[in-house]
């Protein structure tokens, strides 16, 4: 790659991703969240249970992993397993009250860089971007 050539592709996500992961994690972290956990909180409806395969599916990790994520959101006290009424064998997470407070203020701190964003950004550039990573997504 030449010295006066753009980044890569897989560059600029990969750059982008870690900056955005540092700026939530520094956010959350008065929270004792982290990115990983704020993530999966966001994936569980508040009122319904989600059963951890589809979490880790949603989220693109291993059951192993999501396993230890769950068990450290219930230590939390954000999250508790219940069984599932139609899988005798199956459970469904929900967010316990303080783990749907917890929810809400991930969802304030994303709204408020994405208000951040949109004011920077004509509706092209946005319509752009997103028709640019679903472009991408559909590639990976």
């Amino acid at each position: 790659m030449e010295g006066n050539s753009p980044p890569l592709f897989c560059l600029l996500i990969k750059n982008t991703w870690q900056k955005l992961s540092r700026y939530y994690n520094q956010r959350l972290s008065k929270y004792d969240l982290t990115v990983q956990k704020a993530l999966l909180l966001l994936e569980i409806p508040p009122g319904s249970g989600k059963n951890p395969r589809s979490l880790a599916k949603e989220l693109d990790l291993e059951n192993s992993s999501i396993s230890g994520l769950l068990d450290r959101l219930e230590k939390q006290g954000l999250i508790e397993r219940q069984k599932d009424p139609n899988d005798r064998r199956g459970i469904l997470i929900y967010l316990t009250p303080e783990g749907l407070t917890a929810r809400q203020t991930i969802t304030s701190l994303v709204e408020e860089l994405d208000r951040k964003l949109q004011t920077e950004l004509s509706s092209e550039d946005i319509k752009v971007f997103r028709r640019t990573m679903s472009v991408i997504n559909k590639q990976i």
